[in-house]
C-alpha cells in the first residue's frame, strides 16, 4: 500500500456486520452489533484498494428467555456502498427495537365477577296487572343443607307462649274448598285445570284485577304489588270489586325487601299499608307484604322491621316467599318456623315458593312438603311458583298438566 497526496489519502468507510448469537439458545435473540473500520486507500491508476476490517466496539441486546424450538437464520446487511468522496463515519445504529413487556400495574386487579345467577324474577310490572317472573335475590342459605344439619322440630313451647302482636279481626273466610294450595298463575285459562281439585281453593296474579279468572270454586286474591301510581290508582276500585265478587282476601306489596321488585323501605311500606290496606279492614283478610328468603336485612329481619312500624295495622296473616334448592327440605321446613315466629305467630302464606333441581328432584321435593304443610298449624295457604310450562312449572301444555302440576293438584 502506497502513500500518495492529499487527493490519494485514505478514505474511511464505515461498515456495520450484524452478527446473530447462534451458539446457545439462552434468549430468544441474542444481537451484538459490531462497529468495524475499513481503510481504503486510492491508487495511482484511479483504481481503491480496500483494507482488512477491524473491529472499533460492539452493542449487545437481548431478548426473552428461548423456547426449545432452534433459533432463527441470523438477520444478513449488506454493507453500505463504497463512495469516491471521503465518508464521515456513521452515527451507531440503533438498537434493533425489542419487545417491552406491558407495565405492571401497583394497583390490584379485582377479579373478574362471577357469572350472574338464572334469574329467577323479571323486573317489576308497568301495568297494574303486573306479569310476573322470578325474582333475583341471595336466599338466606344458599348452598345446599344437608337435611341432618338442621333438625325438623315443632314450634317450642317458648314460641307458642310468645305474646303476639294485637291482630284486629277481619270477616271470616268463606272458601268454597277447605284446600290450602293456590295457583299463582298469568295465564287464566291455566286455573280451570285445577278447579276441579278439594286441595286447591285460590289463585292470584300479583295484580288488582283477576284478568279473566272464571274458574268455578276458586277465589280470586287481588294483590296491590307496590306503591307506585300505576298500582295504587286502579287499587281501592279493584279491591272494592273483587270483594263484591266474593273475594275474602288482600294481599301487599311484592318482595318490598328486593330492589328488583317492589323495593320498600319498611317505614314508607308501612305507611302505605295504613293508606290502602287498611281502609279494607274488616271487609277482608288483609295480608302483610310478602318478603323474600334473603338474609338480613332482607327477608324475615325486614318483615319484623315492617310489623313494628305497623303497630296499629290490621295485619291477619304474614306472606312469604322460598327458593332454594331441592335437597333442601329441612331448611325449608325451618324457615316456615322461623317466619311464623317472625310474623307473631300469624297465619302464613307462602305464595311463591320451587326449588331447584332436576325434574325428579323437584317432584321429590313437593312430594315431601306438600303433605307436611297441609297438616301444619302455621301454614293457611301456600302456592307453588308457578301455572306455567316453563322449567319448574306446573303446566306441559295449555291445557295439560306437567308431572309437578299433577302432583300439586293431587298428592
Amino acid at each position: 500500500m502506497r502513500s500518495f497526496d492529499i487527493k490519494s489519502l485514505a478514505l474511511l468507510a464505515l461498515s456495520l456486520l450484524v452478527k446473530e448469537s447462534l451458539a446457545a439458545p439462552i434468549y430468544e435473540t441474542d444481537i451484538r452489533v459490531v462497529m468495524e473500520e475499513i481503510t481504503v486507500t486510492k491508487e495511482l491508476d484511479g483504481t481503491f484498494e480496500t483494507g482488512a476490517p477491524h473491529a472499533i466496539g460492539t452493542l449487545d441486546n437481548y431478548g426473552h428467555a428461548a423456547p426449545s424450538a432452534a433459533p432463527s437464520s441470523p438477520a444478513l446487511y449488506a454493507p453500505a456502498p463504497v463512495s469516491s468522496e471521503p465518508v464521515a463515519p456513521s452515527a451507531p445504529p440503533a438498537s434493533p427495537a425489542l419487545y417491552a413487556p406491558a407495565p405492571v400495574s401497583s394497583e390490584p386487579v379485582a377479579p373478574s365477577a362471577p357469572p350472574a345467577s338464572p334469574a329467577l324474577y323479571a323486573p317489576a310490572p308497568v301495568s297494574s296487572d303486573p306479569v310476573v317472573g322470578p325474582a333475583l335475590y341471595a336466599p338466606a342459605q344458599s348452598l345446599p343443607v344437608p337435611a341432618s344439619s338442621v333438625p325438623v322440630v315443632a314450634p317450642t313451647q317458648a314460641a307458642s307462649l310468645l305474646k303476639s302482636p294485637t291482630v284486629k279481626s277481619a270477616v271470616a273466610s268463606t272458601n268454597t274448598s277447605s284446600g290450602k294450595r293456590g295457583v299463582a298463575y298469568n295465564n287464566a285459562d291455566y286455573v280451570k285445570s285445577f278447579a276441579d281439585s278439594s286441595k286447591v281453593s285460590w289463585a292470584y296474579n300479583w295484580g288488582s284485577s283477576s284478568s279473566g279468572l272464571s274458574a268455578s270454586g276458586i277465589e280470586f286474591v287481588p294483590l296491590l304489588w307496590g306503591l307506585k301510581p300505576t298500582f295504587t290508582g286502579a287499587w281501592s276500585a279493584a279491591a272494592s270489586s273483587a270483594i263484591a265478587s266474593g273475594s275474602r282476601h288482600l294481599m301487599s306489596f311484592n318482595e318490598p325487601d328486593l330492589s328488583t321488585q317492589s323495593n320498600l323501605g319498611y317505614a314508607d311500606a308501612a305507611a302505605g299499608y295504613k293508606q290502602y290496606m287498611q281502609p279494607f279492614a274488616g271487609k277482608a283478610k288483609l295480608g302483610a307484604p310478602a318478603v323474600t328468603n334473603g338474609a338480613a336485612p332482607m327477608g324475615l329481619a325486614w318483615l319484623k322491621n315492617f310489623l313494628s312500624s305497623c303497630s296499629d295495622c290490621t295485619i291477619d296473616f304474614v306472606c312469604i316467599h322460598w327458593y332454594d334448592s331441592a335437597s333442601n327440605a329441612a331448611y325449608f321446613k325451618s324457615y316456615i318456623q322461623d317466619a311464623y315466629a317472625a310474623g307473631g305467630n300469624r297465619p302464613l302464606w307462602i305464595t311463591e315458593f320451587q326449588a331447584s333441581g332436576t325434574a325428579d328432584e323437584q317432584n321429590a321435593f313437593m312430594s315431601e312438603v306438600l303433605p307436611w304443610l297441609d297438616a301444619s298449624d302455621m301454614v293457611e295457604r301456600y302456592a307453588w311458583f308457578m301455572a306455567s310450562t316453563d322449567a319448574g312449572g306446573l303446566m306441559s301444555g295449555p291445557s295439560a298438566l306437567s308431572t309437578l302440576g299433577k302432583t300439586f293438584k293431587t298428592s
